[in-house]
């Protein structure tokens, strides 16, 4: 059975990934044949503050863990598009648009009053949420069942993570 989910777009392919740790790893064989989407939500928010010595305007953007919960800030706004996957390949999220709403803003606080060092906080006003798949390759390395591992392959980035 298919889903329609909205999912960032896939920049480097299974063959690419395989050269690419066959190339960093030359003693392992790699076999790169599985995508996964784990999910996420989108949060943008614009910013309000009028101050005469230092004014914030603009928009402020985090994804909060599907899974999880744990949020991270993002520079440029995510370019999704729909597309059709297998719903095995869909990791199921934990979460609901709403408990992740609730780790979002707190955690946008946190990281503004952080990074920005201000004593008073702007008012945040979500612009926009949605829910977003990232897919990553999942790779089967060793070469004997003895010393098999597993790595996740970010597709859109390239980085990869022990499993």
């Amino acid at each position: 059975m298919n889903e329609v989910i909205k999912a960032e777009e896939i920049n480097f392919n299974n063959n690419e990934i395989k050269i690419y740790l066959e190339k960093m790893d030359t003693k392992n064989t790699f076999k790169v044949d599985q995508l996964v989407f784990y999910p996420y939500f989108f949060f943008e928010y614009s910013l309000d503050r009028k101050s005469f010595f230092h004014p914030i305007g603009g928009t402020v953007g985090c994804s909060i863990d599907g899974i999880n919960g744990v949020g991270s800030i993002i520079d440029k706004v995510p370019h999704f598009s729909k597309q059709e996957v297998s719903t095995q390949n869909i990791i199921q999220k934990k979460l609901n648009t709403l408990d992740a709403e609730v780790i979002a803003e707190p955690f946008l606080y946190d990281s503004i009053s952080y990074k920005m060092k201000i004593l008073s906080m702007p008012k945040l006003n979500i612009s926009k949420q949605e829910v977003f798949y990232r897919p990553y390759w999942i790779a089967k390395g060793g070469t004997h069942k003895s010393n098999q591992f597993l790595l996740t392959v970010d597709a859109v980035t390239g980085k990869y993570h022990p499993l």
